[in-house]
């Protein structure tokens, strides 16, 4: 499992934008060992899994709706 702060550097993208791609279920993650849901409020750290890392490209943006 890796940390956000991983993720972020190998995809070359600020820590935030990582946290974005979560909360809008483009990246997998897990908190406690538990799958990850968007409004989750329960404390602990968020991890990635390192599958993420196999992926030769930053996820698909292209299906986002724009505000």
């Amino acid at each position: 499992m890796l940390r956000v702060r991983d993720v972020a550097l190998h995809f070359r993208v600020h820590p935030a934008t990582v946290y974005r791609w979560i909360h809008q279920g483009f990246l997998p993650a897990f908190r406690n060992g538990q799958p990850y849901r968007p409004g989750d409020k329960a404390p602990g750290a968020l991890r990635i899994p390192e599958s993420v890392l196999n992926s030769t490209e930053t996820p698909d943006m292209s299906n986002r709706e724009v505000a």
